[in-house]
């Protein structure tokens, strides 16, 4: 009877045990799933092939389907289109025992999708366990970061804008409003069209064609003043289109100078030199054993040195003001004794005079490097092609205080292409014949532009002239 007794008491004693412990899992489990169920972040158990087995509250929320409807659905049916044949490869990788997370895009109401943050874990190496999924709002779980990233934006110079199909933006930085809207918010208004062409509302619109490609367009505006880099690249998971404008203005005027300065130091440069280059040839040929031919030779090479040196100041303060690095210093500048020395230094053809005609007391606000240096390829010209007659250098003040400076010629008349394209850049008259490289009138052109002065090239029935027009002063004498 003790045995029975004992062994009676010990198989109660086991029922027991196992009882408790029956009672400790279901609490346990029903602990866990009631974590499961109440966590804030979206939980989902699915079998290998992604077929939904178990999903909690939040899940449902996010995906914005009833639990009924998710269990038993295949998980990639609810990835949004585009994203389905990665989303496979991202589950195999799962089945492999990988960890990972991305921002995917889910069908939501409507016909639209809600991008949200997935965390994946797979079994443990070697067993066949079910996947375990993690969801969350990824627009919420980053919304710290994207607030950091906006701050970061909002301190670049490029424009950063996001869109949606409808062009509408849903995202812009501060230079892009600046740009775009005057620092008025764009963000939930249509894209502006800042330009003709290229069209920035088509070109933004050409990202959502299927299979867009990332384009990038070069805009010139008001003729070169404004340039911009624009980059367009198709939507992403989100489904935004981004824009990326970067303002090139300056590193373009840079760049042009740069280009411009070689090119006109080769044209202005080339008459000094090949003057000094003839007198030293003709010294060295004797005449400099002849006294007043010597004094003469030399007092010309002291003139083209001095030509020189004004040029190449002329020329850099050209290059750096196009490139907006340094305005060029303005100064009251006497216009009568500047004729005179432009005049003296041209050498026109046998019998044609050289006559200047201005008022003693006339001066003009300007730079006098850059006024000289227009006057003299003005000039020029009209020696080049005046064989008879008369090259006179004029100037005049207007009652408005307008200063008028003339150089005309009796040469053959130039030939004056329809809007202005005489100032153009290697632009040369039919009447050259093979003379010059077509830069005189476009260095001129530029050099008084610089100084805020205008010129006007006209044909008349006896030759060509040029008006330069420039502010007045006058000069006080003592």
């Amino acid at each position: 009877m003790e045995v029975r007794s004992t062994t009676s008491q010990s198989g109660g004693s086991d029922a027991e045990q196992l009882h408790e412990t029956r009672l400790l899992l279901e609490q346990e489990r029903q602990r866990y799933q009631d974590l499961f169920d109440l966590a804030p972040v979206g939980y989902l158990i699915t079998d290998r092939e992604g077929v939904v087995l178990e999903v909690n509250q939040a899940a449902s929320e996010l995906l914005a389907r009833d639990i009924a409807t998710l269990l038993g659905t295949r998980l990639v049916e609810l990835v949004a289109d585009g994203r389905q044949s990665e989303f496979r490869d991202l589950v195999r990788q799962a089945c492999g025992g990988a960890r990972w997370q991305d921002e995917l895009p889910f069908l939501a109401g409507a016909g639209g999708s809600t991008l949200l943050l997935v965390y994946a874990a797979g079994p443990a190496p070697g067993t066949t366990g079910p996947l375990r999924w993690a969801l969350a709002d990824a627009s919420a779980a980053g919304g710290a970061g994207l607030g950091r990233l906006s701050h970061v934006l909002d301190r670049l110079h490029h424009c950063v804008v996001t869109l949606d199909p409808g062009l509408r933006v849903s995202y812009a930085n501060a230079a892009a409003e600046e740009l775009l809207s005057e620092r008025s918010p764009l963000a939930g208004k249509d894209l502006p069209d800042p330009w003709s062409e290229p069209s920035l509302r088509s070109l933004a619109g050409r990202m959502f064609d299927p299979g867009a490609e990332p384009v990038q367009e070069h805009v010139l505006l008001a003729d070169a003043a404004e340039v911009y880099d624009v980059l367009a690249l198709p939507p992403d998971a989100t489904g935004q289109a981004l824009l990326v404008i970067a303002d090139v203005s300056a590193a373009t005027r840079q760049e042009r100078a740069e280009r411009e300065f070689v090119e006109n130091a080769a044209h202005q440069l080339r008459t000094p030199v090949a003057a000094i280059a003839s007198a030293i040839e003709v010294l060295q040929g004797g005449a400099k054993e002849i006294p007043d031919a010597r004094d003469r030779f030399l007092e010309h090479l002291d003139q083209q040195c001095a030509r020189l040196v004004r040029l190449t100041r002329a020329l850099l303060l050209l290059a750096r003001s196009q490139a907006l690095l340094e305005p060029p210093e303005v100064e009251l500048v006497p216009i009568c004794p500047l004729l005179e020395g432009v005049g003296r230094g041209l050498r026109p053809a046998a019998g044609v005079n050289v006559r200047v005609d201005c008022p003693a007391d006339l001066a003009a606000l300007t730079n006098r490097n850059l006024l000289d240096q227009a006057i003299e390829n003005l000039a020029e010209n009209a020696a080049k092609f005046t064989r008879e007659g008369e090259i006179v250098l004029s100037a005049s003040a207007s009652p408005e205080g307008v200063v008028s400076i003339i150089v005309s010629d009796s040469g053959p008349g130039a030939k004056l292409p329809p809007g202005g394209g005489t100032f153009e850049r290697f632009h040369r008259d039919p009447a050259a014949e093979g003379e010059g490289f077509g830069l005189g009138l476009a260095i001129a052109a530029e050099a008084l532009r610089v100084v805020k002065g205008g010129l006007v090239v006209e044909a008349t029935g006896s030759g060509t002239r040029a008006i330069i027009t420039l502010p007045s002063a006058s000069v006080l004498k003592a």
